[in-house]
């Protein structure tokens, strides 16, 4: 089974947060894919679907950002085999929008909700990196990510949000991103 769990900030308020874009890519995924989701504890997931071949499941986040770790923790525990692979997607300041990145394992580069799954679980799970863009200060950072999407970058967002849609499998379950100009 490969579980996509997807980052974000559970309330209304965030929504259209920055820091959202895991979630709301997992949302789009969801609605596009017409799944069902049953709510849990620290996250709702989908019904299983396939791609070549593979289980496959989507899981959206109910954990405050800083506290993601939980979800993923209860997840792995009561749903997941050993054997059973995991992709988070979460919102990257370091690409551009419209970018996205695959990563293995390796360190959270300040990003504060995986910090928290590999508090909890380690660091060896993929990680597909959703581009917000730097505002260019340090200082404007919080700000940025907890700021709402523009209109002009929701168009662009959802661009990128239905070319992940179209490759899918390419993405996630042969891991690479050639050829998709992005």
């Amino acid at each position: 089974m490969l579980t996509l769990y997807c980052l974000g900030n559970p309330t209304l308020k965030h929504k259209q947060n920055r820091h959202n874009a895991g979630l709301l890519l997992g949302e789009y995924l969801v609605g596009k894919l017409d799944l069902k989701v049953k709510p849990y504890k620290n996250y709702k997931i989908s019904n299983s679907f396939q791609l070549d071949g593979v289980q496959c499941q989507i899981a959206l986040s109910e954990n405050y950002m800083n506290e993601s770790g939980n979800g993923v923790l209860s997840l792995k525990t009561s749903k997941l085999n050993k054997n059973d692979e995991l992709f988070v997607l979460y919102d990257e300041l370091d690409l551009k929008l419209g970018e996205i990145k695959i990563k293995f394992s390796g360190g959270n580069a300040g990003h504060n909700g995986l910090r928290s799954i590999s508090s909890k679980i380690g660091e060896n799970y993929w990680k597909l990196r959703i581009g917000i863009g730097h505002p260019g200060d340090k200082d404007k950072v919080t700000k940025h990510v907890l700021g709402n999407f523009r209109d002009d970058e929701i168009v662009k967002l959802n661009a990128l949000f239905n070319l992940i849609y179209l490759n899918l499998s390419q993405i996630f379950i042969s891991k690479h991103l050639s050829n998709l100009g992005i």
